[in-house]
Protein backbone atom coordinates (compact mmCIF):
# COMPACT_ATOMS: atom_id res chain seq x y z
CA UNK A 1 0.00 0.00 0.00
CA UNK A 2 1.20 3.82 -1.08
CA UNK A 3 2.54 5.86 1.91
CA UNK A 4 0.63 8.75 2.01
CA UNK A 5 1.99 11.43 3.44
CA UNK A 6 -0.26 13.77 5.61
CA UNK A 7 -0.42 17.64 3.97
CA UNK A 8 0.51 20.78 6.18
CA UNK A 9 -2.90 21.77 7.95
CA UNK A 10 -4.79 24.06 7.61
CA UNK A 11 -3.87 24.38 3.69
CA UNK A 12 -5.24 25.53 0.88
CA UNK A 13 -5.52 22.75 -2.12
CA UNK A 14 -4.88 24.24 -5.51
CA UNK A 15 -6.23 22.10 -8.28
CA UNK A 16 -5.71 23.41 -11.53
CA UNK A 17 -7.48 20.14 -13.16
CA UNK A 18 -5.47 18.71 -15.28
CA UNK A 19 -1.57 17.95 -13.29
CA UNK A 20 -1.40 16.99 -9.38
CA UNK A 21 -2.71 19.35 -6.88
CA UNK A 22 -0.77 22.25 -5.16
CA UNK A 23 -0.70 23.02 -1.48
CA UNK A 24 -0.50 26.62 -0.16
CA UNK A 25 0.44 26.26 3.28
CA UNK A 26 -0.72 28.99 5.64
CA UNK A 27 1.36 28.91 8.09
CA UNK A 28 4.55 29.50 6.27
CA UNK A 29 3.33 30.34 2.75
CA UNK A 30 4.77 27.94 0.94
CA UNK A 31 3.54 25.91 -1.95
CA UNK A 32 4.12 21.79 -2.39
CA UNK A 33 2.79 19.43 -4.40
CA UNK A 34 0.52 17.15 -2.88
CA UNK A 35 1.71 13.98 -1.71
CA UNK A 36 -1.54 12.62 0.25
CA UNK A 37 -2.93 9.52 -2.36
CA UNK A 38 -5.93 10.06 -1.02
CA UNK A 39 -6.25 14.20 -2.69
CA UNK A 40 -4.22 12.77 -5.46
CA UNK A 41 -6.30 9.52 -6.53
CA UNK A 42 -10.14 10.87 -5.48
CA UNK A 43 -12.90 13.51 -6.29
CA UNK A 44 -12.85 14.95 -2.63
CA UNK A 45 -14.96 16.95 -0.64
CA UNK A 46 -13.43 18.52 2.75
CA UNK A 47 -15.86 19.50 5.69
CA UNK A 48 -15.38 22.14 8.38
CA UNK A 49 -15.06 19.35 10.55
CA UNK A 50 -11.50 18.75 9.43
CA UNK A 51 -12.78 15.51 7.75
CA UNK A 52 -12.49 14.61 4.02
CA UNK A 53 -14.84 12.84 1.83
CA UNK A 54 -13.35 11.29 -0.89
CA UNK A 55 -14.62 8.97 -3.94
CA UNK A 56 -12.67 6.68 -6.21
CA UNK A 57 -13.41 7.89 -9.65
CA UNK A 58 -12.75 4.01 -11.05
CA UNK A 59 -15.35 2.42 -8.34
CA UNK A 60 -17.35 4.80 -7.31
CA UNK A 61 -16.35 3.67 -3.45
CA UNK A 62 -16.46 6.45 -0.92
CA UNK A 63 -14.59 6.92 2.85
CA UNK A 64 -14.38 9.84 5.00
CA UNK A 65 -10.67 10.38 5.61
CA UNK A 66 -8.77 12.06 8.50
CA UNK A 67 -6.02 13.98 6.62
CA UNK A 68 -4.16 13.85 9.93
CA UNK A 69 -4.60 10.78 11.12
CA UNK A 70 -2.36 8.55 8.81
CA UNK A 71 -3.80 5.60 7.11
CA UNK A 72 -5.90 2.66 7.24
CA UNK A 73 -3.32 0.86 9.63
CA UNK A 74 -3.20 2.34 12.67
CA UNK A 75 -2.59 6.32 11.83
CA UNK A 76 -4.03 6.88 15.26
CA UNK A 77 -7.14 9.64 15.23
CA UNK A 78 -9.74 7.81 12.76
CA UNK A 79 -7.47 7.48 9.24
CA UNK A 80 -10.35 6.30 7.20
CA UNK A 81 -14.03 5.67 7.83
CA UNK A 82 -15.81 3.28 4.71
CA UNK A 83 -18.46 4.89 3.34
CA UNK A 84 -21.43 3.25 0.81
CA UNK A 85 -20.34 3.48 -2.64
CA UNK A 86 -22.34 5.71 -5.29
CA UNK A 87 -24.53 3.59 -7.39
CA UNK A 88 -25.13 6.69 -10.01
CA UNK A 89 -22.35 9.38 -11.37
CA UNK A 90 -21.49 11.24 -8.24
CA UNK A 91 -21.68 15.17 -7.32
CA UNK A 92 -19.63 17.48 -9.10
CA UNK A 93 -16.65 18.31 -7.72
CA UNK A 94 -17.52 21.69 -6.27
CA UNK A 95 -20.46 20.42 -4.20
CA UNK A 96 -20.24 21.16 -0.72
CA UNK A 97 -20.04 18.49 2.11
CA UNK A 98 -21.25 18.87 5.91
CA UNK A 99 -21.31 16.03 8.66
CA UNK A 100 -24.09 16.23 11.65
CA UNK A 101 -21.35 15.71 13.79
CA UNK A 102 -17.51 14.33 14.61
CA UNK A 103 -17.79 10.95 13.33
CA UNK A 104 -15.45 9.13 16.12
CA UNK A 105 -17.35 10.95 19.27
CA UNK A 106 -17.60 7.69 21.80
CA UNK A 107 -21.31 6.83 22.06
CA UNK A 108 -22.75 9.24 19.77
CA UNK A 109 -24.50 7.28 17.44
CA UNK A 110 -25.40 7.63 14.18
CA UNK A 111 -24.38 10.32 11.80
CA UNK A 112 -25.30 11.76 8.60
CA UNK A 113 -23.36 13.07 5.71
CA UNK A 114 -24.48 15.55 3.24
CA UNK A 115 -23.36 16.81 0.10
CA UNK A 116 -25.28 19.92 -1.35
CA UNK A 117 -24.85 20.41 -5.43
CA UNK A 118 -23.65 24.14 -6.89
CA UNK A 119 -26.50 26.39 -7.07
CA UNK A 120 -28.96 25.28 -9.58
CA UNK A 121 -28.63 22.14 -10.04
CA UNK A 122 -31.15 21.76 -6.56
CA UNK A 123 -29.84 18.44 -5.48
CA UNK A 124 -28.26 16.93 -2.41
CA UNK A 125 -26.95 13.35 -1.49
CA UNK A 126 -27.62 11.64 2.06
CA UNK A 127 -25.82 8.73 3.82
CA UNK A 128 -26.47 7.92 7.30
CA UNK A 129 -23.63 6.28 8.98
CA UNK A 130 -23.94 3.83 12.10
CA UNK A 131 -20.77 3.70 14.68
CA UNK A 132 -17.48 5.03 13.31
CA UNK A 133 -15.92 4.44 16.86
CA UNK A 134 -12.42 5.15 17.32
CA UNK A 135 -10.51 2.90 15.58
CA UNK A 136 -8.44 3.35 11.97
CA UNK A 137 -11.07 2.21 9.76
CA UNK A 138 -14.71 0.83 10.06
CA UNK A 139 -17.66 0.16 8.01
CA UNK A 140 -21.00 1.54 8.13
CA UNK A 141 -24.24 -0.20 9.07
CA UNK A 142 -26.13 -2.32 6.80
CA UNK A 143 -28.91 0.33 6.13
CA UNK A 144 -26.91 2.71 5.06
CA UNK A 145 -26.22 4.06 1.56
CA UNK A 146 -25.84 6.89 -0.56
CA UNK A 147 -29.68 8.71 -1.45
CA UNK A 148 -29.70 11.02 -4.31
CA UNK A 149 -32.45 13.46 -3.10
CA UNK A 150 -34.36 16.71 -5.32
CA UNK A 151 -35.49 18.96 -2.89
CA UNK A 152 -37.87 22.66 -3.53
CA UNK A 153 -37.45 25.08 -0.69
CA UNK A 154 -39.13 27.80 -3.06
CA UNK A 155 -38.16 30.85 -3.98
CA UNK A 156 -38.38 34.25 -4.94
CA UNK A 157 -39.62 37.24 -7.69
CA UNK A 158 -36.72 38.97 -8.71
CA UNK A 159 -36.73 42.01 -10.59
CA UNK A 160 -35.55 41.77 -14.39
CA UNK A 161 -36.19 44.04 -17.76
CA UNK A 162 -39.48 43.96 -18.34
CA UNK A 163 -41.21 42.89 -15.02
CA UNK A 164 -40.35 40.19 -12.75
CA UNK A 165 -38.66 36.30 -13.02
CA UNK A 166 -39.35 33.52 -10.69
CA UNK A 167 -36.08 31.73 -9.61
CA UNK A 168 -36.21 28.74 -7.15
CA UNK A 169 -33.88 29.35 -4.25
CA UNK A 170 -30.98 27.05 -3.67
CA UNK A 171 -29.26 25.11 -0.48
CA UNK A 172 -25.94 26.99 0.24
CA UNK A 173 -23.80 27.49 3.39
CA UNK A 174 -25.01 24.20 4.92
CA UNK A 175 -23.54 24.09 8.41
CA UNK A 176 -23.83 21.22 11.03
CA UNK A 177 -25.10 22.29 14.61
CA UNK A 178 -26.05 19.94 17.48
CA UNK A 179 -27.14 17.36 15.31
CA UNK A 180 -29.28 19.53 12.68
CA UNK A 181 -28.16 21.26 9.49
CA UNK A 182 -29.00 24.97 8.88
CA UNK A 183 -28.35 26.87 5.61
CA UNK A 184 -29.30 30.42 4.30
CA UNK A 185 -32.64 30.59 3.40
CA UNK A 186 -34.09 34.77 3.31
CA UNK A 187 -33.21 37.79 4.99
CA UNK A 188 -35.80 36.89 7.69
CA UNK A 189 -35.67 33.51 7.95
CA UNK A 190 -32.58 31.06 8.43
CA UNK A 191 -33.45 27.03 6.97
CA UNK A 192 -33.44 24.02 9.03
CA UNK A 193 -32.41 20.55 7.37
CA UNK A 194 -33.39 17.74 9.75
CA UNK A 195 -33.43 13.91 8.54
CA UNK A 196 -36.26 11.65 9.55
CA UNK A 197 -34.50 9.51 8.07
CA UNK A 198 -35.57 11.26 4.89
CA UNK A 199 -34.99 14.91 4.63
CA UNK A 200 -37.07 17.59 6.14
CA UNK A 201 -36.74 21.38 5.42
CA UNK A 202 -37.86 23.41 7.68
CA UNK A 203 -36.90 27.39 8.78
CA UNK A 204 -36.28 29.74 11.70
CA UNK A 205 -36.91 33.56 11.85
CA UNK A 206 -34.16 35.21 12.27
CA UNK A 207 -33.83 39.08 12.02
CA UNK A 208 -31.55 40.36 9.52
CA UNK A 209 -27.66 41.85 10.47
CA UNK A 210 -28.03 45.44 10.98
CA UNK A 211 -25.79 46.35 7.41
CA UNK A 212 -26.96 50.31 6.75
CA UNK A 213 -24.17 51.31 8.67
CA UNK A 214 -21.41 49.48 6.12
CA UNK A 215 -22.75 51.09 3.29
CA UNK A 216 -20.15 52.60 1.76
CA UNK A 217 -20.01 56.36 0.55
CA UNK A 218 -21.82 56.55 -2.74
CA UNK A 219 -23.41 52.65 -2.40
CA UNK A 220 -26.92 52.18 -2.10
CA UNK A 221 -26.64 48.94 0.06
CA UNK A 222 -23.66 47.13 1.99
CA UNK A 223 -22.52 44.08 0.06
CA UNK A 224 -20.91 41.17 1.77
CA UNK A 225 -19.58 37.85 1.49
CA UNK A 226 -21.57 35.47 4.34
CA UNK A 227 -19.93 32.25 5.85
CA UNK A 228 -21.69 30.53 8.50
CA UNK A 229 -19.84 27.60 10.74
CA UNK A 230 -20.42 26.21 14.11
CA UNK A 231 -18.23 27.05 17.30
CA UNK A 232 -18.48 25.19 20.86
CA UNK A 233 -22.19 24.13 20.11
CA UNK A 234 -23.60 27.17 18.87
CA UNK A 235 -24.03 28.77 15.02
CA UNK A 236 -21.72 31.69 14.32
CA UNK A 237 -22.30 33.73 10.55
CA UNK A 238 -19.16 35.47 9.32
CA UNK A 239 -19.77 38.13 7.22
CA UNK A 240 -17.01 40.15 5.55
CA UNK A 241 -17.91 43.44 3.82
CA UNK A 242 -16.88 45.23 0.95
CA UNK A 243 -17.01 48.27 -1.04
CA UNK A 244 -19.13 47.84 -3.86
CA UNK A 245 -19.06 45.40 -6.66
CA UNK A 246 -15.31 45.85 -5.56
CA UNK A 247 -14.52 42.50 -3.60
CA UNK A 248 -10.54 43.59 -3.14
CA UNK A 249 -11.91 46.04 -0.74
CA UNK A 250 -13.01 44.66 2.41
CA UNK A 251 -14.67 47.60 4.43
CA UNK A 252 -15.32 45.58 7.80
CA UNK A 253 -15.22 41.93 9.16
CA UNK A 254 -18.09 41.21 11.51
CA UNK A 255 -19.00 38.26 13.16
CA UNK A 256 -22.28 37.19 14.41
CA UNK A 257 -23.87 34.07 17.09
CA UNK A 258 -27.32 33.37 16.20
CA UNK A 259 -29.29 33.50 19.08
CA UNK A 260 -32.53 31.54 18.17
CA UNK A 261 -34.17 32.40 21.34
CA UNK A 262 -33.97 35.82 20.71
CA UNK A 263 -34.61 35.08 17.29
CA UNK A 264 -31.58 37.43 16.22
CA UNK A 265 -27.84 37.45 14.97
CA UNK A 266 -25.45 38.89 18.05
CA UNK A 267 -22.22 41.03 17.31
CA UNK A 268 -19.22 39.19 19.18
CA UNK A 269 -16.05 41.10 19.36
CA UNK A 270 -14.02 37.65 20.03
CA UNK A 271 -13.83 34.32 18.92
CA UNK A 272 -11.16 33.44 20.93
CA UNK A 273 -8.04 31.80 20.71
CA UNK A 274 -9.45 30.23 17.60
CA UNK A 275 -8.99 31.53 13.91
CA UNK A 276 -12.09 31.69 11.49
CA UNK A 277 -11.61 29.67 7.93
CA UNK A 278 -13.64 30.58 5.34
CA UNK A 279 -13.87 30.22 2.30
CA UNK A 280 -15.94 28.81 -1.38
CA UNK A 281 -16.30 25.56 0.21
CA UNK A 282 -16.34 25.70 3.90
CA UNK A 283 -16.69 27.76 6.63
CA UNK A 284 -15.09 26.32 9.86
CA UNK A 285 -12.19 27.33 12.42
CA UNK A 286 -8.85 25.88 13.79
CA UNK A 287 -6.73 26.41 16.95
CA UNK A 288 -4.74 29.78 16.22
CA UNK A 289 -1.15 29.44 17.11
CA UNK A 290 1.37 26.46 17.72
CA UNK A 291 1.81 24.16 14.62
CA UNK A 292 -1.56 26.08 12.63
CA UNK A 293 0.97 28.93 12.75
CA UNK A 294 -2.61 31.00 12.74
CA UNK A 295 -3.32 34.43 14.60
CA UNK A 296 -5.95 34.32 17.17
CA UNK A 297 -9.38 35.67 16.73
CA UNK A 298 -8.93 36.42 12.94
CA UNK A 299 -10.67 35.46 10.27
CA UNK A 300 -9.02 34.12 6.70
CA UNK A 301 -10.87 35.01 3.71
CA UNK A 302 -10.17 33.32 0.49
CA UNK A 303 -11.87 36.14 -1.77
CA UNK A 304 -13.16 34.83 -4.85
CA UNK A 305 -12.91 38.64 -6.57
CA UNK A 306 -9.17 39.26 -6.16
CA UNK A 307 -7.89 35.58 -5.62
CA UNK A 308 -5.94 36.86 -2.20
CA UNK A 309 -6.24 35.42 1.23
CA UNK A 310 -7.53 37.91 3.55
CA UNK A 311 -6.28 37.94 6.90
CA UNK A 312 -8.51 40.25 9.37
CA UNK A 313 -8.31 40.57 12.96
CA UNK A 314 -11.81 40.63 14.07
CA UNK A 315 -11.29 42.73 17.19
CA UNK A 316 -8.94 45.60 15.75
CA UNK A 317 -10.47 45.39 12.28
CA UNK A 318 -6.98 45.44 10.77
CA UNK A 319 -5.90 43.60 7.62
CA UNK A 320 -3.59 42.00 6.00
CA UNK A 321 -3.29 40.20 2.30
CA UNK A 322 -1.70 37.40 0.74
CA UNK A 323 -1.39 36.13 -2.28
CA UNK A 324 -1.86 31.93 -2.27
CA UNK A 325 -1.33 31.69 -6.35
CA UNK A 326 1.49 34.12 -6.67
CA UNK A 327 4.02 32.18 -8.63
CA UNK A 328 1.58 29.23 -9.80
CA UNK A 329 1.66 28.70 -13.81
CA UNK A 330 -1.86 29.49 -14.10
CA UNK A 331 -4.77 30.06 -11.88
CA UNK A 332 -6.53 26.85 -10.42
CA UNK A 333 -9.71 25.27 -11.59
CA UNK A 334 -10.62 25.60 -8.33
CA UNK A 335 -9.05 26.04 -4.38
CA UNK A 336 -10.48 24.53 -1.03
CA UNK A 337 -9.67 24.41 2.71
CA UNK A 338 -8.72 21.55 4.85
CA UNK A 339 -8.36 21.94 8.19
CA UNK A 340 -7.48 19.99 11.24
CA UNK A 341 -10.09 17.74 12.93
CA UNK A 342 -10.99 18.92 16.19
CA UNK A 343 -10.29 16.60 18.86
Amino acid sequence: MATSTPPPLPCLVVDNGETAATLYGVSDGEHRPCEAEELRRNRCWATSHGWVLCCDPATLSTFLWNPTGGDDDGGGGGGKIALPPFTQPPPPPNSQCALSREPTDAGAGRFTVVIVEPSGSYVLWYCHVGGGGGGSSSSPSPAAGWTRHEYDVGGTNVRVAGGHRFVRRSVAGLTACRGRFYCFHTATDYGVLDFSPAPVFGTVPMRAVDMPEKVAAGEAMAKASVHTLEIGGELYMAYIFFHGDDGSRVVEVGVYRMDFRRRRAVRVRSVGDRAIIAGSNIGGWCPAGGETGLRPNCVYWTSPYDKCLHVCDIGANARKLREPFKGLAKLPHRSFWIIPVHK
